[in-house]
């Protein structure tokens, strides 16, 4: 079957493309009360669902899009200063969809994980440790995999500039329907807020406006660099960049899509919400005293080691082009392509269990060991005719207050993190093959030439019960070293995962015909 390959920027919704520019986010988890008040809600309030192209039209405006330029870093933007923009998107869990539509063969949005959830698929099949979770994300403890009521049939989006122009959108919304009055369609089951660290600009003001933490996360790393490039929505790679995708990776109904979703879904894409707590204290501890341990890693501040666990120095230069954290020239470059081969052990560049690496292999998925190591990335990529397909667009906001001195001196007190989310097309193609089947992999990449494996994510992976393998990751201290040193990870212990969902965030028009239709 034959599937478009252009993209109507009017119909799809903003957060999955560009995204939505942000400094403050909520997030409404919510439950339909009476659906067919919600769909008449629904039809009333579609037009003022962001879309994609009013997203693109502010970044225009503002000179902001989205694709960062290497070596031009991100810079903070004082609240008075910002152009406003409110914007609204709208997600359903199955839960909520078939509260809306009825699941007949044609109509079927036919996603297993979307269908099963985060708490089935992470918990019951994946690695999540049920312990771990938020309440908010799991059933009562009498569940036994039968009534999936608990789950929340939906999700508002809702993002601003500024704080007090966020409350107001809200408010909009919860009028738009009825919400908190005996007419409401929906009851908001919970909230959860999120903005990028200074969003007030206090700690700008503080530091006489000389550091930014725009677009960093709570560990201190640049987040978001390395977005795939959408076919026919952003420009063509640059050279020995990774191939820009077919846009069915990410939206439904399109070319290059591997399901065969129904023809309301178009233009559609499925959202994992994830919810993730990082330590900041114990994983600067851990990188200072793992460092002792590997000469050339001893820096005195673990700021090396971290740069390798991670595959970026916290300004984003990939260490894979950038080893000693002197090229300021690299700052969000993308021109590399991991290449492995017999001689590896010889590089003591980005290892292959560090973060970016498993999460974006790219050259590890297809080159193996009969190739040479002075083989350049495009020739590999070429001669392959590979595109990686397990792709994400990611689109997460930190959450929580900066690190005090108490806390940086002992241990963690309060709650900070990542809201993590991201679109794909298909949710075991995208999320659950990253996270559960190549974070906590110690044997992923293959044909690394090294015993028992090249370890594990040293950020996100995870190990539930003390008789799981201890994780670790193989870095190599010198070039000419036979082998490399294995550094324990025992339990990822500065990152917890604390569940989530899953969604599918309709296209403008679904929202206002078969997801509304009376």
């Amino acid at each position: 079957m034959h599937k478009e390959t252009k993209i109507n920027i009017e119909n799809i919704q903003g957060s999955i493309w560009p995204r939505l520019p942000k400094y403050y986010e909520t997030f409404l988890f919510f439950k339909i009360r009476e659906t067919d008040a919600f769909k008449t809600h629904l039809r009333s309030f579609a037009d003022k669902i962001t879309t994609g192209a009013k997203c693109k039209a502010y970044f225009v405006e503002t000179d902001d899009l989205p694709q960062a330029t290497p070596g031009k870093p991100r810079t903070d933007t004082p609240p008075e200063q910002r152009k406003p923009f409110e914007a609204v998107n709208i997600s359903f869990s199955y839960k909520g969809i078939e509260k809306l539509v009825m699941q007949r063969r044609n109509d079927r949005l036919d996603d297993e994980l979307h269908i099963r959830g985060m708490y089935k698929d992470m918990v019951f099949e994946g690695p999540d440790d049920p312990h771990l979770l938020a309440p908010e994300y799991k059933p009562p403890e009498d569940y036994r995999g039968d009534n999936d009521d608990w789950r929340v049939d939906g999700l508002f989006i809702v993002t601003a500039q500024t704080k007090d122009k966020l409350e107001e959108k809200i408010k909009e919304l919860e009028t738009g329907f009825n919400v908190g009055t005996a007419s409401a369609s929906v009851a908001i089951a919970f909230r959860k807020e999120g903005n990028l660290r200074n969003a007030d600009g206090k700690a700008e003001k503080a530091q006489g406006g000389t550091v930014s933490l725009h677009g960093k996360e709570h560990f201190g790393f640049e987040d978001e660099i390395s977005q795939p490039q959408i076919r026919g929505l952003d420009p063509e790679p640059g050279k020995g960049e990774q191939r820009s995708i077919p846009p069915g990776l990410i939206f439904t109904g399109l070319d290059g899509e591997k399901a065969n979703q129904p023809r309301w879904a178009t233009e559609g894409s499925f959202l994992v919400f994830r919810e993730i707590e990082e330590k900041v204290p114990e994983f600067h501890k851990y990188v200072r005293e793992s460092s002792r341990t590997i000469p050339s890693f001893d820096d005195g501040t673990g700021e090396k080691l971290a740069a390798y666990l991670m595959g970026r120095w916290k300004n984003g230069s990939p260490v894979e082009l950038d080893p000693d954290g002197t090229k300021p020239e690299y700052v969000f470059a993308n021109n590399f392509d991991f290449k492995k081969g017999h001689t590896q052990r010889k590089n003591t560049k980005c290892p292959f269990a560090a973060h970016i690496r498993k999460m974006r292999p790219r050259a590890d998925l297809y080159v193996g060991n009969d190739h040479p190591d002075d083989m350049d990335a495009e020739e590999v990529s070429a001669n392959h005719k590979v595109t990686n397909t397990n792709i994400i667009l990611r689109r997460s906001i930190t959450f929580g207050p900066e690190v005090d001195e108490v806390e940086e001196a002992h241990e963690t007190k309060k709650k900070r993190g990542i809201y993590f989310l991201c679109y794909q097309s298909d949710i075991r193609n995208g999320f659950n093959q990253l996270m559960a089947r190549w974070a906590s992999n110690r044997t992923f990449a293959p044909n690394t030439g090294i015993e028992g494996g090249p370890g594990v994510d040293p950020i996100i992976s995870q190990r539930n019960r003390p008789d799981h393998p201890e994780g670790y990751v193989s870095i190599y201290d010198k070039p000419d070293d036979e082998r490399p040193c294995k550094l324990p990870l025992k339990f990822v212990s500065w990152t917890d995962q604390r569940g989530g969902e899953y969604f599918f965030t309709p296209s403008i028009e679904a929202l206002k015909t078969k997801l509304s239709e009376e």
